[in-house]
């Protein structure tokens, strides 16, 4: 049985993510708590702090739903296997991949035996390095028999999500240092052949240095590019073909189209309107995403309610 903690962000890995990450509990390291209390009578003697060993069973995983990419946040799936209840306190994701703090925010959650929870973490900025991340989690825990102690779980990447979202991110930072791609205000609306189109600009600065070449802007579940001058959908994305060097200021508009219009298209969407973008960097293919500005985010939405009206 899973429990849900608020926000309600969907469902993860299943049992067999669970399992592979029961295989690393052997790895748990575990400080003993240190806190005494007084014991009872005159001689102020204090009593020996409750000292117990990590609870075997205890483990983590981490992974994200499509909501949380776009608030940028992982889910701690916490799996108390260890046969009785356990509440968990100031948890924390620790990873050599992003810069702490990453908190839970809520001051602890009770965990039934057998049970599983989904703690959701904001992430902190990037550190890219030429190696694999590591992450842990660590908490402090106490069992039903009023046993605490202070833990470091290793955290399984189980479906390498937070690899890629960190591969991801440190392209994209290399990218900026040779030049920057910014959405130009609110598209311009009109009417190509008795549909409706919205004219995208994107400003393109380079930092002065590097090469950068701009290949393709690709589709989402909201938006689909088309071509510019007969209306035709680019299922393959609008190619761009632009070489960024130097110093000068350039750029290019990519026309868009609603590209579903069922009726929760817009009122399920969490990343519709972050166009990727296919750049090649030094040799390198990867892609980025042109993040719109909030203001630019709600004329889409519009835009595609209007769009898809009868």
């Amino acid at each position: 049985m899973q429990v849900r903690v608020p926000p309600d962000l969907g469902t993860g890995p299943g049992r067999g993510s669970r399992a592979r990450a029961a295989s690393v509990v052997a790895a748990v390291t575990m400080v003993a708590a240190l806190g005494g209390c007084s014991a009872g009578g005159g001689d102020g003697a204090t009593a020996t702090p409750t000292e117990a060993s990590p609870p075997p069973g205890l483990t983590a995983t981490l992974y994200q739903t499509r909501m949380d990419v776009a608030v940028r946040q992982v889910e701690i799936r916490m799996n108390n296997g260890t046969g009785s209840e356990v509440t968990l306190s100031d948890v924390r994701l620790r990873s050599s991949g992003f810069q702490d703090p990453m908190p839970y925010a809520r001051d602890s959650t009770v965990l039934g035996a057998g049970r599983v929870v989904d703690l959701p973490v904001a992430l902190g900025p990037p550190v890219c390095q030429d190696r694999p991340a590591v992450h842990t989690v660590s908490l402090v825990y106490r069992l039903a028999d009023g046993s605490t102690g202070s833990v470091e779980i290793p955290a399984v990447d189980d479906r390498s999500q937070v690899e890629s979202l960190l591969a991801a991110e440190c392209f994209a930072a290399r990218v900026e240092e040779v030049a920057r791609l910014e959405i130009s205000g609110p598209p311009h609306e009109r009417e190509l052949d008795g549909v409706r189109v919205a004219d995208l600009a994107v400003v393109i600065t380079p930092a002065g240095s590097g090469r950068l070449d701009i290949g393709r802007v690709g589709s989402t579940t909201l938006l689909q590019p088309v071509d510019p001058t007969t209306g035709d959908r680019l299922p393959d994305g609008y190619d761009v073909g632009l070489t960024v060097t130097g110093t000068a200021m350039t750029r290019f508009v990519v026309s868009l189209v609603p590209n579903r219009c069922d009726a929760h298209a817009v009122a399920e969407d969490k990343q519709g309107t972050l166009l990727p973008v296919t750049v090649t960097l030094d040799g390198e293919q990867g892609r980025v995403r042109l993040v719109s500005p909030p203001d630019v985010t709600a004329w889409l939405y519009d835009f595609v309610r209007r769009a898809c009206s009868p």
